[in-house]
């Protein structure tokens, strides 16, 4: 089904705050990893490949790309990647420990990028969940 086509207005305004996260001043490297690792959770293979991809071209390195899955046990990951990471995870399956990586998240980024980098989450978790139950 073409959500996108069906529902212009509703579903473009998502697409509008997704394409929005493009011009915030958080780390856009940053922002493509949350977006593939949410993907992945979501499995959702289209995002998936759409968002390794733009990795691959902003130049992540392909190590880093192929460990997200495992981001805990690799050490291609920085400490703040690594808090982001975390939320994202936490964010996306609601788990109960969302206070304290809240309080991780809060030791390495200001309010600005905390909230992008949740409106990141939350936008791609809606996304992944649109493709992968109405897109054909």
């Amino acid at each position: 089904m073409n959500y996108a086509e069906i529902s212009k207005e509703t579903i473009g305004y998502l697409y509008k705050s997704y394409n929005s996260l493009k011009q915030s001043p958080l780390d856009q490297t940053l922002r493509v990893l949350i977006e593939l690792r949410v993907s992945q959770m979501n499995g959702c293979e289209y995002c998936c490949t759409l968002h390794a991809n733009e990795a691959k071209q902003m130049g992540i390195a392909q190590d880093k790309i192929n460990t997200l899955e495992k981001w805990p046990q690799s050490s291609a990951f920085s400490k703040t990647e690594m808090a982001a990471l975390a939320w994202a995870e936490s964010l996306t399956l609601r788990d109960k420990n969302m206070g304290h990586h809240k309080e991780q998240l809060a030791k390495h980024y200001n309010e600005r990028e905390i909230v992008d980098i949740t409106a990141c989450i939350s936008i791609m978790n809606a996304l992944n969940r649109l493709a992968t139950s109405l897109r054909e």
